[in-house]
């Protein structure tokens, strides 16, 4: 399973969908048929199963340390895998308080990152060196396409509104793209896509197990 990194904590990524009202597997998601999407994204490029956090060890070039990092937090960020890079200031160095803007790049796409180093925890409790946040999300037509997947029991298909391969949005705001799945030859309600710090989320209010419904 995949390292989930919280950016508020330390400096993570990737996608989560918020779904109310999930039901059991039956015949109710029949009931429901929406108009399909354009897009079929049928078989997305996954991203690589574990991308741990770095840890700068005496000798380590500590800017070095935080790039590659990035790369990984930049994969989170798009949810699939890709071409990716980073960089840091060569001035960054492992000292309480000090800060930088990176710059990772997904696909040719780059995002800037403010970086603070100093004592900070993750979610559970364990410390870390170093935290990020971006200016910028990438929305991703795969990454979009492996969160529905991810989250519904096992559609046909899914269906999105022409997402770009790659893409930067504003972070914490709908992208103006949804997807959906499709079971049995009949399309779930689209569900607009929202930007945040982790990875894409979803949006549906009401959801049975293979489609959003309402």
């Amino acid at each position: 399973m995949r390292t989930k990194r919280i950016i508020a904590a330390i400096g993570g990524l990737g996608l989560f969908l918020t779904a109310c009202g999930a039901g059991s597997k039956d015949d109710s998601a029949q009931d429901y048929s929406f108009p399909e999407l354009p897009q079929v994204v049928a078989d997305p490029v996954r991203q690589p199963s574990d991308l741990p956090m770095p840890w700068a060890q005496p000798g380590d070039v500590f800017h070095e340390v935080v790039a590659s990092g990035l790369r990984g937090k930049t994969i989170d960020l798009a949810n699939t895998d890709g071409e990716t890079t980073a960089r840091c200031p060569a001035d960054l160095v492992l000292k309480d308080g000090a800060e930088a803007v990176c710059v990772s790049t997904f696909e040719g796409l780059q995002v800037e990152w403010d970086v603070i180093v100093g004592p900070a925890s993750d979610a559970h409790g364990r410390p870390v060196q170093w935290s990020a946040e971006p200016r910028k999300g990438i929305l991703t037509r795969d990454g979009a396409a492996n969160q529905v997947y991810n989250d519904y029991s096992g559609p046909d298909l899914v269906r999105c509104s022409n997402i770009p391969k790659a893409v930067l949005v504003p972070m914490l705001g709908i992208s103006g793209h949804s997807c959906q799945t499709v079971v049995d030859g009949k399309g779930g309600k689209p569900m607009p896509i929202e930007v945040g710090l982790v990875y894409p989320k979803l949006q549906c209010r009401h959801r049975t197990l293979e489609a959003c419904v309402g």
